[in-house]
């Protein structure tokens, strides 16, 4: 990622058409502003603010583990005393670097959360522990743990427990589905983890422009004519091409815990995208159909990694309607009827 701005342009994220505006698709302002490159800038300050309608209060501790560094969520809520549902949003960054507070060319991601959260959501933005200080599956395991701690506390924070989502991008569209996809499967729990008693699993997932076969995501970084940084993968499994054990790429995989069970999935990626390939939604969405469940696949054309376009205008044009697209389905899947 790189920190210099070349530039803003104006975002308007219209979810919807605003002649037909409704409580699930409206238009919002103000206009959000979207940077030529992607944006690696912490936003907010550390204490309880206002944005808008939205009440956020940063670095809440949801997780303290012996010698790492705390982990830590921003949390949005909107106005009111109504019981809502979650959506739990996953950086991404290459499993290496990235915040809860910065996504792709976003110059104001906080703000993007809180106009979600307008919508009628608590929306989690949370860190955890990235490759350099500790391989997998140590980052699904924290992720896992903020989605006990806030059923823990969801009469404090106005969480209805039975109806969290969770939406990542990029690596965290990874750690997102694997999330999704073993929410009952125990293997990957640490013993003697906190808020045991409460349930891992969610009731949706949306994944922007993620890896969900490793084995070949890895092969791809590592060949010998590849332009990825194969670091982030290698750091993410503790070991090289050559010394990985049997069955780690898999055991990895989202691909590889596909089943019947699994929450309503929305795949957003860009078909001109050669860090992660759209093939790897194509596959995962054909997966997750195979199996049963209820799965849909936008592709955004002549867009890269991070929506990113040939130029300002084409960026911003993607984001807005993978924005669109998120916000809308997130609002089907668990306001809808209500």
């Amino acid at each position: 990622m790189l920190n210099k701005q070349l530039g803003t342009i104006a975002l308007a994220l219209l979810l919807g058409n605003p002649a037909t505006a409704t409580a699930m698709s409206r238009p919002i302002e103000p206009p959000i502003p979207v940077s030529a490159e992607n944006v690696n800038t912490n936003m907010l300050p550390p204490a309880i603010i206002k944005l808008g309608k939205v009440t956020v209060t940063p670095d809440i501790t949801y997780l303290k583990l012996p010698g790492y560094r705390p982990m830590l969520l921003d949390l949005y809520r909107p106005k009111g005393k109504a019981v809502r549902p979650l959506i739990i949003f996953v950086h991404g960054g290459s499993w290496t670097t990235g915040s809860k507070r910065t996504t792709a060319h976003f110059t104001d991601f906080p703000r993007v959360l809180a106009h979600l959260a307008e919508r009628g959501f608590v929306v989690a933005s949370v860190d955890y522990r990235l490759s350099g200080e500790a391989p997998f599956p140590a980052a699904l395991q924290d992720i896992k743990a903020a989605i006990r701690f806030l059923r823990a506390n969801a009469g404090q924070y106005g969480i209805d427990p039975n109806r969290v989502a969770i939406w990542g991008a990029s690596a965290g569209a990874h750690l997102g589905a694997m999330t999704a996809f073993t929410g009952k499967d125990m293997d990957f729990d640490p013993p003697g983890m906190e808020n045991a008693e409460q349930s891992e699993s969610v009731q949706a997932f949306v994944g922007w422009y993620g890896p969900y076969e490793l084995r070949a995501l890895f092969q791809q970084a590592t060949a010998p004519d590849s332009s990825i940084d194969a670091s982030g993968p290698m750091r993410f499994f503790g070991c090289t091409p050559e010394g990985c054990p049997p069955g780690v790429f898999a055991k990895a995989s989202p691909v590889s815990y596909v089943d019947a069970g699994d929450p309503p999935t929305l795949l957003i990626h860009g078909t001109s995208d050669t860090t992660v390939p759209a093939e790897q939604s194509r596959q995962l969405e054909k997966r997750l159909k195979n199996a049963g469940v209820s799965a849909e696949l936008v592709l955004i054309d002549n867009v890269s990694h991070d929506w990113a376009g040939n130029d300002e205008q084409a960026t911003a044009t993607a984001s807005r309607k993978a924005i669109n697209a998120t916000f809308d389905w997130l609002a089907q899947q668990l306001l809808k009827g209500r």
